[in-house]
């Protein structure tokens, strides 16, 4: 499974220790200083828009972290 349009992804793409939270297809929408702290902006985000959220670290794999949208 990958993330649909709409979905929120939270993402690392180096060894750096922030990650970026986002909207697909969207550019980065925030940059949080921890795997926690973007997996709880993450969470909300999905909530308020009603959407899932996702985590990856290659982009390559998705493993889904919260179920919100209603329309699939």
């Amino acid at each position: 499974m990958r993330p649909l349009d709409g979905d929120v992804l939270v993402s690392k793409d180096s060894a750096r220790v922030e990650h970026e939270v986002s909207v697909v297809p969207e550019t980065t929408a925030s940059v949080c200083p921890n795997h926690d702290a973007a997996v709880r902006q993450a969470h909300e985000l999905a909530k308020q828009r009603r959407v899932d959220a996702w985590l990856t670290e290659d982009h390559i794999h998705f493993v889904k972290i919260a179920s919100h949208r209603t329309d699939v």
